[in-house]
């Protein structure tokens, strides 16, 4: 009987552990996905989810799905329709804290990609009556197929449409903030559109998903252009926009050749004066290039001079891409004015003519980059073709500013979001050279006018207006740059508190949102003094269990605490060997294996017990942290340092961070 004891009951209770585990590598502690199915089993099917809550609660937009579900439990639909509220979504944490977000949604994908053709349209909540629709991000666009759709069942229902045209260019380039969830459903290749909006849309359900069942297609244009007329958007295809590009080109190239140029009045003159400026277009790119980069390396000196870091670049965004392109513009315009000074053909059909074909290799040049830009830079290319046949001064100038006109709704962007754009945007200079030659080139030849006109033989000592003009600005930028507010931009102005406990050791800490700089406080008031000692012992248990059973070894951690905890990790690791083999909750893996991490979704349910197995007398190093947003000692700033940049108190966020680190040895079995 002692040997049963000894042996055969152990030998059971392991043998129960190691099935538990290989049968259950994937238990989650989450909560499941509501999911309906209607309508005939057909290859085709439309989706309509939206994410519960942080808490896994109910939102108005879930209510509407509900609505919708039982709508069509009564009323079956003639089409495959699936309506899913997806879980554990959201969480309110710093980006930087390792949670589990979109389980849900990564449920869902993991179930659709199993269905031939799936479409899906993902619902977010609004303020606005009207609907926005976000159609892409930088690993995928909405097909346009889909988009039309969606669009016309809007209008159709009178609901105002909010799209702005050039995201459809901005996401692919990856110029705009993509959305988490609808990036998942690209990234899987499932088509997907989010609309956001606070308007009611059960109609529109029933309204929208014969419309996308029956324009359905496997083809997935990513290339396609959007322009809106009169309020209608218009879809210029990937096939339609090469076929205008390739003819567009052929005939307006032979146009060039046979016609304007060779055909001329001064057709010797011209071939002879071509010859001689070839080189120009090189010429300008390198200056344009050594603009934008000296435009770059000036601020970025400026900055540094005032702050002592030039990290803060990116906390004034729009102040230091105007002082690099003020200068580079400075920069260029002092080149092309005294350019006139080399001896070199004061032919101003071929400065035209020479900034026209640049204008059409910049077409090509671009398309490379995204097809979609060919609409924007063929756009440019016609005005160049108006505007080198016109001496009329004035006539010139409108031309040169209409040359950056198609180019403004990209500006406009990029002072909308210039905190996201800033990084993107302040180190691409070679770009900006390219955009530049026809400008260098239309200036030169206007300057050539100017001249012609007034008959200036020593203009040496005349200042161009537009140098001055820039020249002026740009001091009065650097100067600005030493008394302007140290007030940060909108993003950085975003913080909370964060109050870390490990071991006994306690400290405060300001932590802006969206960036991972923190500041040490220690100026801050307690105000539960009866409380319990700062240290994580009060808030946080970590019990472990660790044995040996044949060549392995068998663990349990179990982690406990009083408080509301939004979010927990574990990190197992080993010193040169494999951490863990497996366990009954899902866990990462280095690339050495040496350390296992387990991470929860939002706010997981306590206590948490996890089981894994090991090598035998392995030797590990636990750590275990959990964030709450309580905050048991009523940590507090000072009523001064709590006001925001306009003066008013305001309400910070808190966050308590508590720590652990054990270390961990599997032992024979006493």
């Amino acid at each position: 009987m002692s040997r049963v004891h000894n042996y055969l009951l152990p030998a059971v209770r392991y043998l129960w552990i190691f099935i538990f585990l290989l049968l259950s590598p994937f238990k989650t502690l989450i909560a499941e996905n509501i999911f309906y199915e209607f309508g005939p089993k057909t290859d085709k099917v439309i989706v309509f989810t939206a994410s519960a809550g942080s808490d896994n609660q109910a939102t108005a937009i879930t209510l509407q799905l509900q609505k919708y579900a039982q709508k069509l439990s009564v009323d079956a639909p003639d089409t495959h329709i699936i309506v899913a509220v997806t879980k554990n979504d959201i969480s309110e944490l710093p980006e930087d804290v390792p949670v589990k977000r979109y389980e849900g949604t990564k449920a869902l994908i993991q179930t659709l990609i199993t269905y031939p053709n799936a479409a899906v349209c993902l619902i977010a909540a609004d303020k606005s009556d009207g609907a926005r629709i976000i159609t892409g991000t930088s690993k995928g666009t909405t097909p346009a197929w889909f988009l039309k759709a969606v669009y016309t069942s809007l209008e159709q229902k009178n609901i105002p449409v909010d799209f702005y045209t050039n995201a459809v260019v901005f996401h692919r380039l990856g110029w705009l903030p993509d959305d988490p969830a609808l990036r998942l459903y690209n990234e899987a290749n499932i088509p997907a559109i989010k609309i956001e909006t606070g308007a009611d849309l059960p109609d529109f359900f029933s309204l929208v998903a014969p419309a996308v069942i029956q324009d359905m297609s496997n083809e997935w244009d990513t290339h396609y252009f959007v322009l809106k007329l009169h309020k209608k958007p218009v879809i210029i295809n990937e096939q339609h926009i090469v076929i205008t590009l390739i003819v567009s080109s052929i005939i307006f190239l032979l146009w060039l050749m046979f016609f304007s140029f060779l055909f001329g009045k001064k057709r010797d003159q011209h071939v002879r004066d071509l010859f001689k400026l070839w080189w120009m277009p090189g010429y300008f790119f390198l200056v344009n290039w050594l603009s934008f980069f000296l435009g770059s390396k000036i601020t970025e000196v400026l900055f540094y001079l005032r702050f002592g870091a030039m990290g803060e670049l990116s906390a004034f965004p729009l102040t230091a891409l105007l002082i690099k392109y003020v200068f580079a513009l400075f920069f260029m315009f002092t080149v092309t004015a005294f350019n006139k000074f080399i001896p070199l053909p004061a032919n101003r059909f071929i400065y035209g003519f020479i900034a026209h074909a640049v204008c059409l290799l910049n077409i090509f040049i671009f398309s490379f980059i995204n097809l979609s830009f060919s609409i924007i830079f063929m756009l440019i290319y016609f005005v160049s073709l108006a505007a080198y046949h016109f001496k009329n001064i004035v006539l010139q100038i409108i031309f040169i500013v209409c040359l950056f006109l198609p180019l403004m709704p990209f500006v406009m962007h990029i002072i909308l979001y210039r905190e996201y754009m800033f990084h993107i945007i302040f180190f691409i200079n070679l770009a900006s050279a390219c955009i530049f030659v026809p400008f260098d080139l239309f200036l030169i030849r206007l300057g050539l006018s100017i001249d012609k006109k007034r008959k200036i033989t020593k203009p040496f000592f005349k200042i161009p207006i537009q140098c001055k003009v820039m020249g002026g600005l740009f001091i009065v930028l650097a100067l600005w740059v030493f008394i302007m507010p140290t007030t940060r931009n909108t993003v950085h102005n975003r913080w909370m508190l964060i109050q870390h406990l490990n071991g006994d050791e306690s400290s405060v800490v300001k932590k802006y949102i969206d960036s991972p700089t923190e500041e040490k406080i220690m100026d801050y008031t307690r105000g539960n003094t009866q409380g319990s000692a700062e240290n994580a012992d009060s808030f946080l248990t970590v019990h472990t269990s660790f044995e040996n059973y044949f060549e392995r070894s068998i663990g349990t951690i179990t982690i406990d605490s009083p408080l509301k905890i939004e979010a927990f990790s574990v990190t197992l690791s080993a010193l040169n060997d494999i951490a863990i083999f497996e366990s009954d909750v899902r866990f990462e893996q280095n690339a050495s294996g040496d350390t296992a991490t387990f991470v929860s979704s939002p706010r997981p349910g306590f206590p948490v017990i996890i089981h894994f197995s090991g090598k035998k007398d392995a030797a590990l190093t636990l750590s275990v942290v959990v964030w709450s947003n309580d905050n048991p000692f009523e940590i507090k700033l000072p009523v001064d340092n709590s006001k925001d940049a306009a003066g008013k108190t305001e309400a910070i966020p808190f966050l308590l961070k508590i720590e652990k680190t054990l270390h961990i040895t599997a032992q024979d079995k006493g």
